[in-house]
């Protein structure tokens, strides 16, 4: 082609419509989204971010009072729920998670999205308030609030016309908007869940999801059942019983009182564990006799079968729990996608699985459930719709940096710089980098792929560097400048001199960050 022939394509090529993408959520993911879209395609996107609250951050935003919390027993068998009752126009979307002063159990530096860490001077596992000023300090940086529409609830989306259609209320009221592509970064602590007990009704003592923590000195002289093991369950139970790290009203008062023997605040914690005899993900082993003295108070004991007639917990190895004052059900999320309930391609290729369905929590009245249904092999994309993404899906990985990696996927997709994302073997674990290979775009499996998925360390890596080898540019298939010089000058924990990430394939530091996590935060925080 000649140059005269190059440059009178130009000006059809400028009059072509920018894509228009809707991003629901401006929290880390929506952050995340919002960022990459503007840098894969600045002058080819019109972006567009809804946000139902009238600030960044998402679930990192702390709500001090949330209220009370309004339990609702299941009679199908189904899940209960648990919801914010003074919450009248999202009552089953809590305000916030957070409990103020809580730390990260990941490490900042790996936290952080790509060459944008958090500021020097903060502990290595910062404070709750700390990641909000990070997420705070992103937005400012890339402008992105000029692109957020703060205090604007997704009422419904619906597919027409390859577009996307998205109804939204504000202060205005209700209209609705065509997009070409969407992105659904609205978070996974959107429905508290509570598992089904046969005759909880019998129970007479308080009941409240972990959602509602806020303080142990609310807990003084009780009875607490906390249910859950993994990172609420413990950080709630470890104050409970003295072993605080953060600041709140009256902490120095509650940590003296619990170093007493007995302990003045008189309360007695058991904890409640799936599997019981297998020590906890997160903190110290109550009966480890090298745990500390506040950890060997708390009471280790197996699920809850039934409550007796006379409001007793039954446990499953036929123990009676009497006099329970609270249980605390540090049992996690449902993901929520409530905006998705009518219409298609959601009718033939539902989001929210079946309840009874092998492995999957459900609660349909509330349209949630712990995995979604119908997202292809790398659980980000729809199956019904290519123009759909979910960011942030995958349990156990390391939040902010995999949001942006599948945001940049995305953003490259949507714009036509990649194509879409291959199938991958459904008969290898998620550990196997070798699962993650191309397959041909007919080749069926034989069950479906997210059913039992779990993402440990080395499953995160193999997911992040197969989806990382997927984009466009040769970086994506390097391992970054620096490595053999990290390699000999750091001590096999991540605290040597870290190389330019840029977009390569996972860090040795990162392995190592990963790797030993767990120790780092115990010589960090104590716990």
């Amino acid at each position: 082609m000649s140059s005269r022939d190059a440059g009178a394509a130009e000006p059809s090529a400028a009059l072509k419509r920018p894509t228009r993408i809707a991003v629901i959520g401006a929290g880390s993911a929506g952050l995340a989204m919002a960022q990459q879209a503007l840098d894969v395609g600045r002058d080819q996107v019109q972006l567009v971010v809804f946000e139902r609250e009238g600030h960044v951050g998402g679930l990192w935003h702390y709500c001090p009072t949330p209220g009370p919390c309004e339990v609702r027993g299941a009679t199908d068998g189904s899940p209960g729920l648990a919801r914010f009752a003074d919450w009248p126009d999202h009552p089953a979307l809590p305000p916030s998670a957070m409990y103020d002063g809580l730390r990260t159990n990941i490490a900042s530096d790996i936290m952080a999205y790509r060459d944008e860490p958090f500021v020097q001077g903060l502990s290595l596992f910062p404070a709750r308030a700390d990641v909000e000023a990070y997420l705070d300090a992103f937005a400012d940086h890339y402008d992105l609030r000029k692109y957020i529409r703060f205090n604007t609830h997704v009422v419904h989306v619906e597919r027409s016309q390859h577009m996307w259609s998205v109804t939204v209320r504000d202060a205005q009221g209700e209209r609705t908007e065509a997009f070409d592509a969407l992105v659904c970064a609205q978070g996974r602590c959107s429905v508290p869940f509570i598992p089904s007990i046969p005759h909880m009704d019998r129970f007479r003592g308080k009941q409240l999801h972990s959602a509602w923590y806020r303080t142990p000195t609310d807990f003084r002289g009780q009875r607490i059942v906390v249910v859950g093991s993994n990172s609420s369950g413990c950080d709630i139970t470890r104050e409970l019983m003295g072993g605080t790290v953060r600041e709140f009203p009256g902490v120095n008062e509650w940590q003296r009182d619990t170093l007493q023997d007995p302990p003045r605040t008189q309360v007695e914690v058991f904890q409640s564990y799936h599997n019981p005899d297998e020590p906890p993900p997160m903190d110290y082993d109550p009966r480890d006799p090298q745990a500390p003295a506040w950890c060997k108070r708390i009471q280790v004991v197996g699920p809850i079968t039934h409550v007796d007639t006379d409001g007793a917990l039954v446990l499953q190895d036929g123990t009676r729990l009497a006099n329970i004052d609270t249980i605390v059900w540090a049992t996690g999320f449902l993901y929520q996608v409530p905006f998705t309930t009518r219409g298609e391609p959601f009718v033939s290729r539902p989001l929210i699985p079946p309840v009874g369905t092998p492995g999957v929590r459900v609660a349909p009245e509330a349209n949630a459930a712990s995995v979604l249904e119908n997202m292809d092999d790398w659980l980000l994309f729809y199956e019904g719709a290519p123009n759909l993404v979910f960011l942030g899906l995958p349990n156990r990985i390391v939040p902010f940096p995999l949001a942006q990696l599948q945001s940049r996927v995305a953003a490259n997709v949507f714009l036509g710089k990649m194509p879409p994302l291959p199938r991958v073997r459904s008969d290898l674990p998620m550990s196997d980098p070798q699962r993650w290979e191309p397959q041909p775009a007919n080749d069926h499996h034989s069950q479906p792929l997210w059913r039992d998925w779990t993402f440990g360390a080395s499953s995160e890596i193999a997911y992040h560097d197969a989806l990382l080898a997927l984009l466009p540019g040769p970086q994506s298939k390097e391992r970054p400048p620096g490595e053999q010089q990290y390699l000999e000058h750091n001590d096999g924990r991540g605290e040597g001199v870290h190389p330019p990430e840029g977009w390569y394939q996972f860090a040795q530091w990162r392995r190592d960050r990963r790797i030993h996590g767990k120790e780092l935060r115990r010589e960090t925080l104590g716990y």
